[in-house]
């Protein structure tokens, strides 16, 4: 078993040093170095608790490892996480509804937060199932920011929003019947104040995405990344890139988080605020590949043959071209170029 999770795990590493250089190839950005903060196939026998910390109230169902064997949906490797959110689970201390887990470096820490200035990547690919209904929106993955305290640990400010979100939501696409669709869309909320007052009033919300039609995205495997660097000033260098499936949806320059004195975490599953007495009593969702990259140094870009492309994608190039001397090379799947890395 270890050599298997080891052999997996070297597989998963090449699988990310191919995303690299297929990002540059399709007009992702490549021009800085970045280093693997976070990894996880879900390969393993249980869930990494050393590595993941769970918002979970179904002890039993709310989060677990599924083989296709036993009815899950895989993404790559033979496992993947299902989420499990049920009306009747227990809610959180706050009322709320949610199956989430944050991914950390090692157990010493709640989460991982990444820095304010550097440019992060996070990537995840999600599986919603075929029968999945319109309802209130909810949220398939979030990234959340901690409110300040003081010497004691007590806030200084209110809960909040996320500062960036991915959600489900829905469209209305006749109005007798009334019908609906699941839609997507990405929201952000940021507040550069110190400290953000009780009724919320210096928070703004910034809507990435309007609501898309997620239809044809149900039953199948979803590939996302987020580029983010987070800054909460607004002359500052906050960004958010975003890719669904290799295209690119949201390109937005701006702030992007809250004054707080660590910056966002992460979080994949399923969170809903509210549950209104409706047909949809529970939600399922599959998670695989899920990772965490961090920019170490800017390089600069390196044109070649009408692409730009930075280390990983010249080393990659590199070793294509050494490859190809020896033997002929098979034609380059481009579909597979979309980001799949193994992401509070």
């Amino acid at each position: 078993m270890r050599s298997f999770i080891r052999m997996t795990t070297q597989m998963m590493s090449v699988r990310v040093a191919m995303v690299s250089a297929g990002l540059a190839m399709v007009g992702l950005p490549a021009e800085a170095a970045y280093e693997t903060i976070f990894l996880d196939g879900f390969e393993a026998s249980s869930i990494d608790l050393e590595h993941w910390n769970p918002q979970v109230y179904d002890h039993d169902g709310g989060a677990v490892l599924v083989t296709v064997e036993e009815g899950g949906a895989v993404r790559s490797g033979k496992q993947a996480l299902r989420i499990k959110l049920a009306v009747d689970d227990d809610t959180d201390p706050g009322g709320k509804h949610r199956s989430e887990l944050r991914p950390r470096r090692s157990s010493s820490e709640l989460s991982y937060r990444a820095p304010y200035g550097l440019l992060h990547r996070y990537a995840f690919s999600l599986y919603l199932p075929e029968d999945w209904s319109p309802d209130a929106p909810e949220i398939v993955a979030q990234w959340h920011g901690r409110p300040d305290r003081d010497e004691f640990g007590a806030d200084l400010e209110p809960l909040r929003s996320p500062p960036m979100a991915l959600r489900m939501t829905y469209i209305q696409v006749s109005e007798e019947p009334p019908s609906y669709v699941p839609a997507w869309e990405v929201l952000l909320h940021w507040d550069d104040t110190r400290y953000t007052p009780e009724d919320k009033s210096t928070v703004r919300l910034v809507r990435l995405t309007d609501p898309t039609d997620a239809t044809g995205d149900l039953g199948r495997w979803v590939d996302w990344v987020f580029e983010v660097r987070w800054s909460y000033e607004p002359e500052g260098k906050g960004r958010v890139r975003v890719w669904r499936d290799g295209a690119q949806v949201v390109d937005y320059v701006g702030p992007n988080a809250f004054n707080d004195d660590l910056g966002p975490n992460s979080k994949i599953g399923i969170y809903k605020w509210i549950w209104p007495t409706s047909s949809v009593d529970l939600r399922v969702a599959y998670y695989d590949d899920v990772s965490i990259e961090r920019q170490t140094t800017a390089l600069p870009a390196v044109p070649f043959g009408g692409l730009v492309l930075g280390s990983a994608g010249l080393c990659v190039w590199a070793l294509t071209m050494a490859m190809g001397a020896c033997r002929r090379a098979r034609p380059m799947n481009r579909d597979r170029l979309r980001p799949t890395p193994k992401s509070d």
